[in-house]
């Protein structure tokens, strides 16, 4: 059994490599935080974060056998593709009249930060795939239960950090947009969603063939 201190840094590590990579929830905080302020980092992180809880105990009573069977990733695919199109279309519609004013003493419209990394995290099906191999397979090394709350501690620790530090960066630099920056930068960042979720779309042929009996 691997001491607690080096599943906690081997759980970091592993968190912030894939924390960096652009993905949904990164979309997801930038216009948060450009919309409702510094939170929307750690509170889009919180929602991951209980998902990933979640996940943590269905693996260990025996869903990755299930998230690797044939059909079950191309299935999420299209499904969880199909909720990130929708959610990027109601950013895009809202940014046609969205004001930097309106937005400070508003907040966002629709989901808040911590609904909305929920529903980023489960509309992405390459989240369900890390969980079934390579966190599934950390999980096995880390052994007793207490170490695999400690690495779910860990892989939540790196999100937290990168994702608090990405929503201030953007929180301050949203006072210096325009607002026909402001709403150009809604635009983008809810297309960058709709492209995601129709990128998990597109790959569900790949994935199915790539599934398991």
């Amino acid at each position: 059994m691997p001491p607690t201190l080096v599943v906690f840094a081997s759980a970091l590590v592993v968190g912030l490599s894939g924390a960096l990579v652009p993905g949904p929830l990164t979309v997801v905080v930038l216009h948060g935080a450009i919309t409702s302020g510094p939170w929307a980092g750690p509170l889009a992180a919180f929602g991951h974060g209980l998902l990933e809880l979640v996940m943590v105990f269905a693996l260990a009573a025996g869903l990755g056998r299930l998230l690797r069977r044939r059909g079950v990733a191309a299935l999420l695919a299209v499904v969880g593709g199909a909720a990130l199109v929708w959610m990027g279309w109601e950013v895009v519609q809202a940014a046609r009249a969205a004001t930097v004013t309106s937005a400070v003493a508003a907040g966002p419209g629709g989901p808040g930060p911590f609904v909305a990394g929920a529903m980023a995290t489960l509309g992405n099906p390459y989240w369900f795939l890390w969980w079934a191999t390579v966190g599934a397979s950390q999980l096995a090394w880390a052994g007793t239960r207490s170490n695999r709350l400690v690495f779910w501690a860990g892989h939540v620790a790196a999100d937290m950090a990168w994702l608090t530090l990405l929503g201030v960066a953007a929180a301050g630099g949203s006072e210096l947009l325009s607002e026909t920056a402001y709403r150009a930068v809604l635009c983008g960042l809810g297309a960058a969603v709709a492209l995601l979720g129709l990128c998990f779309v597109a790959a569900a042929g790949r994935l199915w063939r790539q599934g398991g009996a």
